[in-house]
């Protein structure tokens, strides 16, 4: 049998090949040769090289770099605006004593009040057309603040009160129908709504109450030189009735308060525990300190020349040098007939930060 030819043999075994190696570089295959610069991000399993972990906290480094130089960027905005914020705030309650807030109950009863008033009648506090009239013609005069009888030195009451104290004494007068209303809207147009009150000088309640009035050596009302009557201020009736009108002035937004009155005539005034300081304390303590009790002082500006009846700058400043210095618990009443703009001009010139202007 012939013996077949196959087709490969081994004349040529153990040799070179000859031929040029042909082919194409695989990219994706980089990652596989030892060495390589290019790491398989996607195979867990193979060791990442050194070189491509320092570029990976590089940028690291640098996202962290950014996100503390964001982070640093907005603290620096943030307390600016905060400090600007209460740079303003500080300055409004300074300058506008309406702004003051009070939630800071301490604040509002030690702060100095700044305020430009004008006095109104109580009856023009109707929420309506009387009150837009009132409020536009202070507004234009540059007043800040709206002055009003609560309680006046003849007893009778000057707003519309649910008092039931008020009403068994018949004391209503001329009153506010709308105080609450009234308050919002004076709040609303950046003007201060202050209540006036006559605390113990009273025609009214006395002829009610006579326990709590002030009687003399026969047991009748007391009464002065002018034939006013007068609340005890050693009665706590006569006390719980002044603080009634406060605690619901308050609750209706009121929360700066003119006490007037406060003294008794000298020739019983050492018998009593009268004045401003104890009435303020007491009201204090029962109602709260997010209000502001201010002390009247009396004061009238005549302005006049002597010499020439003519309205003179120059005694007008003199007039004002002579009043009583006021602190902080204290504010001016001040009667006149003059134009209130130069009185206004000449009080700005001399300091004279609280006042009310009556006419």
């Amino acid at each position: 049998m012939k013996k077949r030819k196959r087709f490969y043999n081994n004349k040529k075994r153990n040799q070179k090949w000859t031929e040029e190696e042909k082919g194409r570089k695989i990219d994706f295959a980089d990652k596989y040769i030892e060495g390589g610069e290019t790491s398989d991000k996607y195979d867990y399993k193979r060791p990442k090289s050194s070189k491509a972990t320092t570029k990976q906290k590089a940028k690291r480094q640098k996202r962290l770099k950014h996100l503390v130089i964001a982070v640093i960027c907005l603290a620096i905005i943030g307390v600016g605006y905060t400090a600007m914020d209460v740079h303003m705030l500080r300055k409004e309650s300074v300058n506008n004593p309406k702004s003051i807030s009070s939630s800071n109950d301490s604040a509002m009863r030690d702060i100095e009040m700044r305020f430009s008033s004008l006095k109104t009648d109580s009856i023009g506090l109707d929420s309506s057309v009387m009150l837009s009239s009132i409020i536009d013609d202070v507004s234009q005069k540059g007043f800040n603040a709206i002055t009003f009888d609560a309680k006046r030195s003849d007893g009778t009451i000057g707003y519309a009160s649910n008092l039931a104290s008020v009403d068994t004494y018949n004391a209503l007068s001329s009153p506010s129908s709308k105080p609450k209303a009234s308050v919002k809207e004076l709040l609303a147009n950046d003007l201060l709504p202050i209540a006036r009150i006559a605390c113990y000088k009273d025609n009214v309640a006395p002829g009610y109450l006579s326990q709590a009035a002030i009687k003399n050596e026969k047991g009748k009302l007391y009464k002065d030189e002018d034939k006013n009557t007068y609340l005890d201020p050693n009665s706590e009736l006569a006390y719980s009735y002044i603080k009634d009108i406060v605690a619901e002035l308050s609750s209706m937004g009121v929360s700066v308060f003119i006490l007037c009155d406060t003294n008794l005539p000298e020739e019983i005034s050492e018998r009593y525990s009268d004045g401003f300081a104890a009435l303020a304390n007491k009201l204090y303590s029962d109602i709260g300190t997010n209000i502001k009790l201010l002390e009247e002082i009396d004061v009238s500006i005549n302005g006049k020349d002597e010499s020439t009846g003519e309205v003179s700058a120059a005694v007008i400043e003199k007039e004002i040098a002579a009043f009583e210095k006021a602190d902080k618990n204290k504010t001016y009443y001040i009667s006149t007939q003059i134009d209130k703009k130069l009185i206004m001009e000449q009080l700005e010139k001399n300091n004279i930060i609280s006042y009310t202007l009556a006419n």
